[in-house]
């Protein structure tokens, strides 16, 4: 569904409200119990906050990328662990479904995922390997089953997860040119376990553990795609939710920037506000000009997903100039802000939380280091041309 300009603004307007005031109530209960309350999923269902993306057939509002991006800058703007929960909700969870799995899986799942009464989590990374074609995770066919046996780590939201997306090794000679296979896992199937792991700095609420399966019995009708496919719907997913981690970069980086600007209106120092000094005008002009930069790129990047473009190469380059603007930006923020800024309560804005939350991104779907190897690969087999 397209929403006129007005319906998307509003809906814009509304996802900020919902985002700095009801959510934003949540947030100090979470950063101390590392556990999402009941409210939360309450106010996502009063706002849609799960509809956004998914299609109109399974109750979803099915918003185009480029209109999903812009309202997910705004919800980005909010706590951390909401933003990867929203993220992974309008993302990879029904996407991977819908795109690959059979129908009568999408008709039983897809609806109570845009109601937010089912939450599917992605599990690829393995401890003491990567997240790629050297997994060691296997799945062994019996008649119509696998047999699972494996773990995966940093695996988010598993104190809530319905089921996950596992992907193992089902023909060894092969790996990564047809030997992975992904899977659909409900969390309730005999020999799906959860270890704990230990809380992280920021984006608290997104509760991460281990993913232990042993014996673990899938029916060979949940395989998403066909037996093989794993690698090319893990990597596919994976180029649309990079750039929604650059959406991430953004929400927060424009939400750093005003506070920033705020505090340089009100502090005064040697009779005069912070902003009337040019070194503060340099660095906020700095700040927007990255800000604006990465917004340019990722509505390019929307509009060629949109169109069914590759954006393989685009969505790397978005999280890479993602995480350089993020970075510069919240630095340059508390660096404006001063001492106070350090504080966890400080009126202009939650500039501490914010800063620690901002540096999961540096991991989440890869850290700039492969998005310059993904980004190098497509540039040389291609002679530079983005187009």
């Amino acid at each position: 569904m397209l929403l006129s300009e007005k319906e998307l603004k509003d809906l814009c307007l509304r996802t900020r409200k919902a985002v700095e005031t009801e959510l934003e109530a949540l947030q100090p209960e979470i950063e101390n119990t590392h556990v999402f309350p009941d409210e939360y999923f309450d106010i996502c269902r009063k706002y849609d906050l799960f509809r956004f993306a998914i299609p109109e057939e399974y109750g979803g509002l099915g918003l185009n990328c480029e209109q999903f991006f812009m309202v997910m800058e705004e919800f980005c703007r909010g706590p951390g662990g909401m933003r990867m929960n929203l993220h992974h909700a309008n993302g990879l969870n029904w996407r991977i479904l819908y795109d690959h799995g059979a129908e009568d899986l999408k008709a039983k799942f897809l609806p109570k995922l845009a109601n937010a009464d089912y939450y599917i989590n992605f599990a690829l990374t393995e401890p003491g390997c990567g997240s790629g074609a050297d997994i060691r995770m296997t799945a062994e066919k019996k008649g119509d089953k696998y047999i699972l046996n494996g773990t995966k780590t940093l695996i988010s939201h598993t104190d809530i997860a319905n089921a996950s997306y596992i992907i193992a090794v089902t023909d060894e000679s092969k790996r990564k040119k047809g030997g992975l296979t992904a899977f659909f896992v409900e969390t309730n199937t005999p020999g799906y376990y959860l270890d704990p792991m230990p809380h992280m700095m920021g984006c608290r609420g997104a509760g991460h553990a281990m993913v232990r399966l042993e014996n673990c019995e899938v029916p060979a009708h949940n395989i998403m795609g066909k037996e093989g496919d794993g690698l090319d719907i893990f990597m596919n997913a994976l180029a649309h939710s990079r750039a929604m981690i650059a959406v991430t970069c953004l929400g927060m980086s424009q939400r750093f920037l005003e506070i920033a600007i705020a505090r340089a209106k009100e502090r005064v120092t040697f009779g005069k506000p912070l902003a009337s000094r040019q070194a503060i005008q340099q660095t906020i002009a700095d700040m927007a000009t990255q800000v604006h930069a990465l917004r340019m790129m990722l509505w390019d990047c929307a509009r060629k997903f949109d169109r069914g473009e590759d954006i393989e190469l685009v969505s790397s380059i978005c999280k890479l100039h993602g995480i350089d603007t993020v970075r510069t930006v919240s630095d340059s923020c508390l660096e404006i802000c001063g001492g106070i800024g350090y504080f966890e309560e400080f009126p202009l804005g939650p500039v501490e939380r914010m800063y620690r939350d901002a540096r999961a991104l540096w991991f989440e779907e890869g850290p700039r280091t492969v998005q310059r190897l993904t980004a190098a690969r497509v540039l040389i087999n291609n002679g530079g041309v983005i187009e």
